[in-house]
């Protein structure tokens, strides 16, 4: 697997998700609601024997979606966490056709505040959990 190509078509599924900014790549500025693929926390290379797998475990996917004391900020963060829906980032992700990797699947979403100009937004990390062919 080539990390900029996964980052890269994870990010472009995720850009499916109607009114969402979406960034490959963590951004230098926020607009929300907006999305973006972090660097993973684990890279493992031979899985299986002769480079027939790597894994990456722990992949960020981060939905920030308004000011955390924004009335509808609740309301906002449950679309994109719900495990179903037009906006469920797990449900986006894992119904996505992958060239980069065989197989995705959300593992779990932790809730964060993240501090951007001062201003404090809500967010949703979801974790990823990405299989596929070692590069030769």
């Amino acid at each position: 697997m080539n990390l900029t190509d996964v980052m890269d078509q994870v990010g472009a599924q995720l850009d499916t998700i109607a009114g969402l900014r979406v960034h490959a790549f963590p951004p230098d500025r926020l607009s929300p609601p907006s999305g973006w693929v972090g660097y993973p926390e684990d890279y493992t290379y031979d899985s299986t024997y002769g480079r027939g797998m790597d894994r990456i475990s722990n992949l960020p996917v981060v939905v920030a979606v308004a000011k955390v004391n924004d009335r509808g900020a609740r309301g906002l963060i449950g679309a994109y966490v719900d495990g179903a829906g037009a906006k469920s980032v797990k449900a986006v992700l894992e119904s996505g056709a992958y060239s980069a990797f065989h197989s995705l699947r959300v593992v779990s979403v932790n809730f964060d505040v993240l501090t951007v100009g001062g201003d404090d937004y809500l967010a949703a990390l979801f974790l990823v959990d990405i299989a596929g062919q070692g590069s030769a």
